[in-house]
């Protein structure tokens, strides 16, 4: 059964990620720590150097293969995607930072939605248990991605480094070094 997508915001909320170059990451970013998220806006990154980072990678590799299906979509990187039941999947080697890893999934989902004009469902899977989380296109998620895209455009032309305070985060922050929290 095809369910029809409709969200007054579809057509700002596209342009602003396309002229922002946004994607899902920038989504998970902004959701955990604002400092993050504005160092990634700008290509400061220290992921692949990170170990925590660099053993979900390990275990992206064994678990599932990586869906090609999605190469070359713009913004768009989910793990994998279900184009006939329009399920599109993120994995995640923990299931800690919910409401981020939520915004990063539903992002994939709501794009597709905006350019398919179809309704898309997303689903977090969670590799360490093996369990699938579902998110939601609600309208207070789609409220969420917008006050998110609107903070991540304030972020992006905002010159200074926003201040950080120490969160439970920093500890396996892949920035952390770089960082110094206030």
């Amino acid at each position: 059964m095809t369910t029809t997508f409709q969200w007054l915001q579809a057509a700002a909320f596209f342009e602003r990620v396309e002229r922002l170059e946004l994607h899902g990451l920038h989504f998970q970013h902004v959701g955990l720590c604002e400092r993050r998220a504005w160092m990634y806006l700008r290509g400061i990154n220290f992921a692949q150097w990170n170990a925590h980072v660099q053993i979900g990678m390990a275990k992206h590799v064994t678990r599932y293969l990586r869906d090609r299906s999605t190469t070359g979509l713009f913004g768009l990187a989910p793990d994998r995607v279900d184009w006939e039941a329009r399920v599109v999947y993120e994995s995640k080697g923990t299931a800690g930072a919910v409401e981020a890893v939520s915004d990063q999934t539903a992002f994939y989902a709501l794009m597709l939605s905006i350019a398919s004009g179809e309704r898309w469902q997303a689903v977090t899977a969670i590799l360490s248990n093996r369990k699938q989380r579902e998110v939601a296109l609600t309208p207070e998620r789609l409220e969420r991605l917008w006050r998110a895209s609107e903070r991540l455009e304030a972020l992006a032309a905002q010159e200074n480094v926003p201040p950080a305070s120490r969160i439970p985060l920093c500890q396996s922050c892949s920035l952390a070094a770089f960082c110094r929290h206030d």
